[in-house]
């Protein structure tokens, strides 16, 4: 699905992402661990085209290096961004009009789609016509995926999905992921919260300064004393409800 080989990324002077090559097969989740400034988001930003990198970026067995942001997304692949960044003067159904820009000819196909999601987020249905500014913050989360959906993407990126959620609504977050994946999404999670990613991935990369230390298997990352040390903390409860 995704190959990435020896990409970097610079801002100004500094070095923010060296030489780092990731890869995703279709249906997988892939999580990108690691801790403030280690890179992760940069490497987002590289891969759908939000931030100018050198390197090598395959997408389903294309060449998209050359690609800006909106082709990519064109292309099929979409991301909701750290924060989530709804667009907080619209309504729900607007934010998610708007995900599905590059469906506008198509009225029937976007209605289905829109009712695909409130499916999955029922308290989206619930706030329809809310201004997306006066929603929860777990609420808004599940507007940016939702929306991000809406372009019905192959490869979904996430980008700290449990940022500042409360743990209920972080479970419900992960088990929506987890259902997307059994529908044929594939995944990318960024995540801090590195028990509950590791529960619903299937492998990880580790990033330490720009660069992937550790990588492999998911659960043999729960299990590597490195991982254990580091990162592995009080999110046990949460990682176990959403599985």
């Amino acid at each position: 699905m995704l190959t990435v080989a020896d990409m970097s990324v610079s801002y100004g002077p500094i070095c923010a992402l060296r030489q780092v090559s990731i890869h995703i097969k279709e249906g997988e989740i892939v999580a990108l661990l690691g801790a403030n400034g280690a890179g992760k988001s940069t490497l987002l930003r590289g891969i759908t085209g939000l931030a100018p990198a050198s390197g090598r970026v395959q997408f389903k067995g294309r060449d998209i290096g050359v690609m800006n942001a909106p082709q990519r997304v064109a292309a099929g692949m979409a991301m909701a961004p750290e924060g989530r960044q709804v667009f907080t003067d619209q309504t729900v159904h607007e934010n998610l009009m708007l995900g599905a820009y590059l469906m506008r000819k198509e009225p029937q196909r976007v209605a289905r789609n829109i009712e695909k999601y409130f499916e999955l987020f029922p308290k989206l249905r619930e706030r329809s016509g809310q201004v997306a500014g006066t929603l929860s913050g777990g609420e808004q989360q599940m507007l940016a995926i939702a929306r991000a959906l809406m372009s019905e993407p192959a490869l979904l990126i996430l980008d700290e999905p449990s940022l500042g959620l409360a743990p209920l609504i972080t479970v419900d977050i992960f088990r929506a992921l987890i259902r997307l994946r059994r529908e044929g999404t594939t995944i990318l999670l960024v995540e801090q919260m590195a028990r509950q990613a590791l529960a619903i991935a299937d492998r990880a990369y580790v990033l330490e300064g720009g660069r992937v230390v550790i990588e492999g298997n998911a659960a043999q990352l729960r299990d590597d004393p490195r991982i254990r040390q580091a990162y592995l903390g009080g999110d046990a409860a949460v990682a176990h409800a959403a599985v």
